[in-house]
């Protein structure tokens, strides 16, 4: 039976059902390379190409995102989910990046070689709400694997897609 519920725990049953690509979120400081996990990212236009990641403003990583003003939404392939948890807090730091083959673009940002697209973006606006801060990046390159196989999250757990028919 259908349930209606105004709570937060409501709120939470529902966002169980919104599947999204899960996502390494990667930036630099003065050289030093950071990375979180996410999957609060968006395409916001096409023109000019924009996405937008959420961060957590207690997160270490809304400090680097801030400062840097630039950052790349690395999508993970099906076969990823591993690199998922080490960048959600199973590893600190720099060792994070000990896992997957990873380089550093020109403007030496850190990317994963091996993911399904990598979105390199500079920080053109942000917007504060609640705890998070709303991060909109103009898009600046993209690499794309040639298979579509994306790392999902849905109900609390990794899935992968498949053609319906």
């Amino acid at each position: 039976m259908d349930t209606q519920s105004t709570t937060l725990a409501g709120f939470r049953d529902a966002m169980r059902r919104l599947a999204t690509t899960v996502s390494i979120v990667t930036s630099a400081d003065e050289g030093t390379w950071h990375g979180m996990t996410a999957t609060a990212v968006s395409s916001v236009s096409m023109e000019p190409c924009a996405l937008l990641v959420c961060i957590n403003e207690a997160a270490a990583f809304h400090t680097i995102i801030s400062h840097a003003r630039q950052f790349c939404v690395n999508m993970l392939d099906v076969s990823q989910a591993d690199l998922s948890g080490i960048f959600a807090g199973k590893r600190k730091g720099l060792a994070r990046f000990d896992v997957g083959e990873w380089a550093a673009e020109a403007r030496g940002l850190p990317y994963l070689v091996g993911a399904q697209a990598n979105v390199f973006c500079d920080v053109d606006a942000s917007l504060h709400y609640a705890t998070h801060t709303v991060f909109i990046g103009r898009v600046r390159s993209v690499r794309c694997a040639q298979e579509v196989s994306p790392l999902l999250y849905a109900d609390g757990r990794y899935a992968g897609a498949r053609p319906l028919g």
